[in-house]
């Protein structure tokens, strides 16, 4: 036999039924991860003990190995992002966690029997076996049911409620109460619909405009800290810009206790700090925040958003992230299925 004809040389093709079950598990997985990481945030501060008991070997050994080799190292840096797929749904579905996630899944005993079948799907695709015929209508199905779910989630994570009464928004009570030390430059949009205005020379014309949301869950106990989050949201209306990697550089000391920094559209920051650190820490962290948004709006450095130079972790979120987009008023899917 000989090779010299180009038909002879034949790659074996990906089905297209394994591509698009690719990225169907990629995006089950990734909203899975997020849901973890933002509600047991919300919910404990040692919030990483939750998952140490699902994990053999705390940090995973693929975190590990992921790192030695620093050369081609990705971004990442939660043990979080190193889980499986089945350690993700063994922290979800732990009875001690179930009602974090409940409001986001169908019954407990109907999701634990359909994601068994999704685990089955996964795996095959995940390790290059050819996928069942019925794989790619079964998963398509079980997605569709999450996209409601997935929904209130983004819905929880970026609409702000309005509290009945100031006992139900206690931090920003003490923050009003602080106000006249921090407020410098800044004028403040409370959760009550209230303004705190910037202190004299600049309550006619701030520097910075701060949008203070509170973000509940829907097993909110009036006045509780837990599982409570407030989204503070900054831009600059004098400069019309924040220097992003400014106020990364400057933050870097609270990461730890903040959930995520979003970059928005119209050169606007926003950041989620989880309510359980306390009333005090919470308007220090508030502070910080702001105080490095201010500095950051005057900055002149013109740093551009270079996402692959930056290298940035993955508690930072792009404007194109779903987080970052989702509104009311949003009518898009949150999930591709085509």
């Amino acid at each position: 036999m000989t090779l010299d004809t180009p038909q002879q040389w034949t790659y074996e093709p990906v089905p297209p039924s394994a591509v698009r079950l690719f990225r169907m598990s990629w995006q089950l997985e990734t909203w899975l991860r997020m849901l973890v990481y933002v509600e047991l945030r919300a919910a404990r501060q040692d919030w990483e003990q939750p998952i140490q008991k699902h994990v053999q070997g705390w940090p995973p050994r693929s975190l590990q190995s992921d790192k030695r080799l620093h050369h081609m190292a990705t971004p990442h840096q939660a043990a979080l992002s190193y889980l499986t797929f089945g350690e993700l749904w063994d922290v979800i579905s732990d009875a001690d966690n179930w009602p974090l996630f409940a409001p986001y899944f169908p019954p407990k005993e109907n999701a634990d029997v359909r994601v068994k079948e999704v685990k089955t799907i996964r795996n095959r695709v995940a390790h290059f076996r050819q996928p069942h015929p019925q794989d790619a209508a079964r998963l398509e199905l079980f997605l569709r049911d999450m996209e409601a779910g997935i929904r209130r989630f983004c819905s929880r994570y970026t609409i702000g409620k309005r509290p009945r009464d100031p006992a139900d928004d206690p931090v920003t009570k003490r923050l009003a109460e602080s106000w006249e030390h921090i407020g410098y430059g800044i004028e403040l949009w409370r959760p009550n619909g209230d303004w705190l205005y910037a202190p004299p020379p600049n309550t006619q014309r701030p520097l910075l405009n701060a949008h203070l949301e509170l973000l509940t869950h829907a097993s909110y106990a009036r006045g509780s800290l837990e599982r409570t989050i407030y989204r503070i949201t900054t831009s600059a209306p004098l400069s019309g810009r924040i220097d992003a990697v400014g106020f990364f550089e400057q933050t870097k000391s609270i990461h730890t206790d903040i959930i995520h920094i979003l970059l928005c559209m119209d050169n606007r920051l926003a950041v989620t700090i989880p309510a359980v650190h306390g009333i005090e820490r919470m308007v220090e962290l508030i502070a910080t925040v702001l105080s490095a948004s201010l500095n950051s709006a005057r900055s002149q450095t013109g740093r551009s958003l270079d996402r692959a130079r930056l290298e940035w972790p993955e508690y930072v979120l792009w404007p194109d992230h779903m987080l970052t987009l989702f509104c009311e008023e949003c009518q898009e899917p949150v999930l591709d299925l085509t």
